[in-house]
């Protein structure tokens, strides 16, 4: 502004693209104003402008509210090259002109990045080696913004930007800039196979953005890993083990069974190699098939090797079978866990059946006793020792069948048993009967009375 207490600008600066049309700017003044006039870059001479009045310059014509407003502008048609630089507009208000002023830039799309190799060999790259890119985005203005990619995903580590290098070209009279940024990567096996971008950012590109892109091509020996394990395996039928193994190029491998090296693509004797199966992604099956798998098989140490022209790698594998007993993960086998349980089983069992003969009562043993604990509730009785227990012990002497009476099982004895049950040395009370019992008559002897019951059958 010339001065700011008299003229406002909108806006001071304006960057426009090269081409584009019906671009508008725009100089006022707080009070009517008699007079406008522009000076445009790429126009020799100031000319006037006013609403309705044709414009002596081509492709330029009033622009505003109005001169009673106070508001002088032009609008381009179609923006060239030649419009950037300084555009004044001057009003004059009771004869004394005022100035403003708006600094117009003419973008210009850049050149299509372009991606070169500083440092190192993209085409034979190794991991752990070194690549240094630089990318560049040329001849635009204002200078492009340069970002890096690899599928997609930002790069930050390694990136350098480049100070812009400007240029003036006298034959189109254009000044332009070219944007150049730098990276350093150290390679990594993941590396492989994927595309590293350089996106140049513009505000003259069609889309905003133009991208150009490498394919990264990392060759490496194939990658270790931990010893493994192949479970699942039936005995008796043909067994295949395979293990996924990186590596770029494909890996050549070798079977060491026992000794006895094994080439990828023959077969001897039970075992077959086959040649490794890609998977994609630098990842290939290698695989080891044994015919009639045995327990021996079981016990061997199968070791692998694998290699290409970067290097080579030894794997060792492990074979378990699906009828094996051991758990490794414990350390417990399967026959011990059952046995185990079992015998708690038994335990439990044994504990529990002493608990209810012992409260049942119907727990029987060998030899005569006298059951001093007597349920309450029993009918049985003790009597004194009288002479029909002797005959009762003779006869029981003779008849060792007679001497128990199991649970639910009633004996007839012989009439010299006087009516008595016995079991195992203690007097029980029979299980009721349906039909009803005949009482004798009491007798007595020696003083002593003894009641007798005859259980009819």
């Amino acid at each position: 502004l010339a001065s700011a207490q008299i003229v406002d600008t909108e806006p001071r600066l304006i960057t426009v693209v090269e081409n584009q049309e019906n671009v508008n700017l725009h100089c006022r003044i707080g009070r009517p104003t008699q007079l406008c006039l522009i000076t445009m870059p790429g126009v020799a001479n100031q000319f006037a402008l006013a609403p309705n009045v044709d414009s002596p310059v081509a492709g330029m014509q009033y622009y505003g509210e109005g001169l009673d407003k106070g508001s002088c502008g032009v609008q381009i048609a179609r923006v060239t090259a030649d419009n950037a630089g300084r555009m004044n507009c001057t009003l004059f208000v009771d004869g004394r002109g005022l100035s403003g002023s708006i600094e117009i830039v003419v973008a210009f799309a850049p050149d299509q990045p372009t991606i070169e190799v500083l440092e190192g060999n993209l085409q034979n790259a190794e991991v752990n080696s070194k690549l240094v890119f630089k990318c560049v985005a040329a001849r635009g203005n204002p200078a492009a913004n340069i970002s890096w990619f690899l599928d997609q995903e930002p790069i930050y580590e390694g990136v350098r930007p480049v100070e812009p290098e400007e240029y003036y070209d006298e034959r189109s009279s254009k000044r332009f800039f070219t944007a150049s940024s730098v990276l350093t990567r150290t390679i990594r096996a993941e590396d492989n196979g994927k595309r590293l971008t350089c996106q140049a950012q513009h505000v003259a590109y069609p889309e905003g953005v133009s991208h150009t892109n490498v394919i990264l091509t990392v060759n490496f020996q194939p990658q270790a890993l931990p010893e493994q394990t192949v479970y699942g395996l039936q005995l008796g039928r043909t067994a295949t083990v395979s293990v996924a193994i990186k590596a770029n190029p494909a890996p050549r491998v070798l079977w060491n069974i026992d000794g006895m090296d094994y080439l990828q693509g023959t077969e001897q004797g039970r075992y077959a190699v086959p040649n490794p199966e890609a998977l994609g992604n630098n990842r290939y099956n290698v695989s080891l098939t044994i015919a009639g798998l045995t327990l021996e098989d079981l016990s061997k140490v199968y070791l692998l090797r694998a290699s290409n022209n970067f290097g080579a790698e030894d794997y060792r594998l492990n074979l378990r079978s699906q009828d094996e007993v051991v758990n490794e993960s414990s350390g417990v086998g399967i026959g011990e866990i059952v046995g185990l349980v079992l015998a708690v089983l038994i335990v439990l069992t044994a504990v529990a059946l002493i608990f209810v003969a012992r409260a049942t009562g119907r727990w029987c043993f060998r030899g005569a006793s006298l059951n001093t604990d007597i349920n309450p509730d029993s009918e049985a009785q003790i009597t004194p020792h009288s002479p029909d227990d002797d005959i009762d012990e003779k006869l029981q002497a003779q008849d060792p069948a007679a001497h128990f009476v199991h649970e639910g099982d009633e004996k007839h004895h012989h009439p010299a048993t006087n009516g008595k049950h016995e079991n195992n040395g203690k007097q029980t009370k029979a299980p009721p009967k349906q039909q009803p019992a005949v009482t004798a008559p009491q007798q007595t002897e020696n003083g002593k009375s003894d009641s007798k019951t005859n259980t009819s059958v």
